[in-house]
């Protein structure tokens, strides 16, 4: 079943969330105001023994609420993720992956520069099945923006998220057709390379180019040419992750 992203607007609707085994839930997120109000004053018709003890409660609540006041919304802790899924580094991934999101997660590949060349190996079942996190991950968020679209992807898996998830998450999340709203929203003068890149995506799809022909623009085609996965990466501790694309490969090692 194909996931469906959401693009915010004035008023945005839930977002979709990308379940691995197929199935598609709606994602809600917690109400962050459900701080307890604390009276002002104490009821007027208590009597001095009542008045003690309400002050006390008064007292004790008053201090909770400040404290819950300063410390502000609570936080999820902060996680490592899997060195597939992060910005390549040369300190810290093994090898260079090659993620394409216009075509289907299986070309996935890792690539070295070598004397012989670029040497290409697919990923096994085995890489694709790494945890996705150091620690057990059911839930993810996973924001992307670019000109006037914003699409948000969650990810979940109560056995846990793997990197293959996240990877299949993000083709799904824009392997979908664009909607009249959505290209209303493209700017006139921007039109004619947009189709550009619809029709080389359609002619590098495997399989006959006038099935995709007939799909029509996808989302992959307002990203134009730059639809190689550059890792997530996490402004805020705790927060959702953001997905990072470009057109262009940055250097490998060499061997």
């Amino acid at each position: 079943m194909p996931l469906k992203s959401i693009l915010k607007g004035k008023s945005s609707p839930p977002r979709d969330s990308y379940e691995s085994d197929g199935e598609i839930t709606t994602a809600k997120k917690a109400s962050r105001n459900n701080v307890y109000t604390v009276p002002t004053s104490l009821p007027p018709n208590a009597h001095l023994g009542e008045s003690l003890v309400l002050l006390v409660i008064f007292l004790l609540l008053r201090t909770l609420s400040d404290i819950a006041i300063d410390e502000g919304p609570m936080k999820g802790p902060a996680l490592k993720l899997h060195w597939q899924l992060l910005p390549y580094d040369p300190a810290r991934s093994k090898r260079f992956l090659h993620f394409d999101i216009a075509f289907h997660t299986r070309d996935i590949e890792f690539r070295q520069s070598s004397a012989y060349g670029v040497q290409r190996t697919r990923l096994s079942d085995a890489d694709l099945d790494k945890p996705a996190a150091d620690e057990k991950l059911v839930k993810m968020s996973i924001n992307f923006e670019r000109g006037p679209f914003e699409w948000d992807i969650d990810v979940k898996r109560d056995g846990g998220i793997r990197v293959r998830d996240v990877f299949e998450a993000i083709y799904a999340a824009f392997n979908v057709p664009l909607t009249t709203y959505e290209k209303n929203l493209i700017p006139h003068h921007c039109r004619a390379a947009y189709e550009e890149a619809f029709k080389l995506r359609c002619k590098l799809a495997p399989g006959l180019p006038i099935v995709e022909q007939r799909q029509g623009w996808k989302r992959v085609d307002v990203l134009l040419h730059e639809t190689l996965f550059r890792g997530l990466t996490q402004p805020k501790s705790g927060g959702d992750w953001v997905l990072n694309l470009s057109g262009s490969a940055p250097v490998t090692r060499r061997k």
